[in-house]
């Protein structure tokens, strides 16, 4: 029976007081940071978040420029299908204006008479994404408006049309162009967009 002998030299070296416990421990005055310390991380924490917010909120507006941008094409696209599948015309109207009575902000889409916000969502606040509508000044369709017929195409005097997003405050804009009889559509964004 030698492992309860073995447990008994265990138990006593383990309370037996260590001689070298004043070395070992930590004194009172050690625990903690000095203040120096802590301003010094405080400085550092301020100038790093310095530069990354303004790299942040230029994201940000990005991504919601790029989201309102992806739901102007999927109407259009969705738009020009409804025509193709009733065979009739279809007439899609953008609405922005913060300043209206009642405002309209976020803008609006509407086609067969369905109101859509392009707010994604409900993530886009007010007031944080300008909408613009383009068409040649010879066109004869109702302002802000493109006009699908029973085969998806366009009048010749409508071409090329223009829906331009771009963030309030300014920034990079982004578009989608309709720009040929038969419907076809694409995004740009940069200077190429009006």
């Amino acid at each position: 029976m030698k492992t309860p002998i073995l447990l008994k030299v265990l138990q006593i070296s383990a309370t037996k007081a260590n001689p070298n416990y004043k070395n070992t421990a930590s004194r009172k005055g050690d625990q903690g940071f000095t203040l120096l310390e802590v301003l010094v991380i405080a400085l550092i924490v301020g100038i790093l978040s310095s530069i990354a917010a303004p790299s942040w909120e230029a994201f940000i507006n990005r991504q919601r420029v790029r989201t309102v941008n992806d739901r102007v094409l999927q109407t259009l696209r969705t738009a020009q299908s409804e025509a193709k599948r009733t065979k009739s015309s279809v007439t899609v109207t953008f609405n922005y204006d913060p300043n209206a009575s009642p405002a309209i902000d976020p803008p609006t889409v509407t086609f067969n008479n369905i109101t859509q916000e392009l707010n994604g969502g409900g993530e886009i606040k007010p007031r944080t994404i300008a909408l613009t509508v383009n068409k040649p000044p010879a066109s004869t369709t109702p302002a802000n408006s493109i006009v699908f017929d029973y085969q998806g195409n366009l009048t010749p005097d409508t071409t090329p049309f223009f829906v331009t997003v771009a963030p309030s405050g300014g920034g990079t804009k982004q578009c989608v162009i309709v720009q040929t009889l038969l419907g076809g559509m694409r995004t740009d964004e940069g200077t190429v967009c009006p």
